[in-house]
């Protein structure tokens, strides 16, 4: 990994290693490899020690695509790791900020990063960010194509206000139920490019439910932790609540969640990527009560690849990860949800380990790249962008069949 260090007293710049011209134009047929700018949020590393799910899809794919053989450089914090090339900015700023300094000091540091990337923009063949609206403005700023991929929620006022304004800007949802809160906007969809992820080592842990019901994710009321508890009380398993509480978030943690926990409920706090393979091995289902139009949710494809099934409510992208009835149940409410605690023997491991198969880096990877080319001049097609408002549906990254 080659690494250079941006920071709050100096942003440092140096050149991407360039891609021989030969080599990016050859006349043997074979697609030349990229210069890809991969831009992550700062809040977490890249790939984060615990809890953190942008960040551990823009580590994968990073990696993914080095083992492409594209050439990559990672615009993140200081202490992330990855195969590609790191342009080091800042350390992570969940350790060390508060809630308010996360929302008044973080979004300038950002766009400090995408000042620093725009000055370079030249050095790259594509630019892909990460940091949803922030990176908005400089679309106009630089030449070079850069494409957005959206990993937070669409139904926000503000997302809708702001959105129209870049309707050329092309976008990537992570699920083809993000875009239907901006259905109705003229917005330049270029894919839906479902998240994966390096499961493998989930895989690996033998499924063997040890009789407790998982949660895992943030202490959040959009979560739906106490949805998870009430199952847990009425069916009476055991609950793991293997979760983060943010600094935003430790109000209702103290004042709503912790007064319901009683002692079938257990809470073992924030857990490594080491420890989640065997935490969901270990349960007898996951339960995913997020109670909000959730875009994607890697909670359900960890569980899925340690061969443990998951209850999720009916919202957001869950009908298009979960198979109901064969790697999970989908459920419209809390009654539903404890009927289906009763029904969890119904469901094989090994199906839930194939659903997790849709999921895999190889598949996201090659879903970007075909993005990528799509955005050069003279790609094939005849044009660089597609067309605005691309019906939901149009995938490049496939939702069935195995790796």
């Amino acid at each position: 990994m080659e690494t250079s260090t941006v920071n709050g007293e100096g942003l440092a710049r140096r050149t991407a290693r360039s891609v021989p011209a030969a080599a990016r134009a050859n006349g043997t047929g074979a697609e030349a490899p990229l210069r890809i700018a991969q831009v992550a949020p700062l809040y977490e590393a890249v790939p984060p020690g615990a809890y953190g799910g942008t960040e551990r899809v823009v580590a994968t794919l990073c990696d993914g695509l080095v083992a492409q053989g594209h050439d990559v450089t990672l615009f993140a914090p200081e202490t992330s790791s990855t195969e590609a090339r790191l342009e080091a900015f800042e350390k992570p700023l969940r350790e060390r900020f508060d809630a308010h300094e996360m929302a008044s000091v973080a979004p300038h540091l950002h766009l400090e990063m995408m000042a620093e990337l725009a000055a370079r923009a030249g050095d790259f063949d594509v630019i892909h960010s990460h940091l949803d609206l922030l990176a908005l403005p400089f679309t106009r700023l630089i030449a070079t194509p850069t494409v957005l991929t959206l990993h937070g929620r669409l139904d926000l006022d503000f997302v809708r206000q702001l959105l129209p304004r870049y309707g050329s800007v092309p976008l990537v949802s992570i699920s083809d139920d993000q875009r239907r809160a901006v259905a109705d906007l003229d917005l330049t969809w270029a894919a839906t490019v479902h998240n994966g992820l390096d499961l493998q080592h989930y895989r690996d842990v033998p499924h063997d439910s040890d009789g407790y019901l998982g949660f895992v994710g943030r202490i959040a009321h959009e979560k739906g932790p106490l949805t998870a508890i009430e199952v847990s009380r009425r069916t009476g398993v055991p609950l793991r609540l293997a979760a983060k509480v943010d600094p935003t978030d430790v109000a209702y943690y103290q004042e709503e969640v912790a007064p319901q926990m009683g002692s079938h409920v257990r809470f073992v706090g924030e857990i490594t990527e080491d420890e989640k393979p065997t935490f969901y091995a270990c349960a007898r289902a996951t339960l995913f009560p997020s109670d909000w139009p959730e875009p994607f949710g890697l909670v359900m494809i960890e569980s899925l690849a340690a061969g443990t099934p998951v209850i999720a409510l009916r919202r957001g992208s869950v009908p298009e990860v979960i198979e109901d009835g064969v790697t999970g149940f989908i459920c419209d409410d809390v009654d539903e949800m404890v009927e289906a605690v009763g029904r969890i023997d119904e469901i094989d491991p090994e199906a839930c380990r194939r659903g997790a198969a849709r999921f895999n880096a190889e598949r996201m990877c090659q879903g970007y790249v075909d993005v990528y080319r799509s955005l050069l001049p003279g790609s094939a097609g005849g044009s660089p962008l597609p067309a605005p408002r691309q019906a939901l549906g149009q995938q490049l990254s496939p939702s069935t069949g195995e790796n």
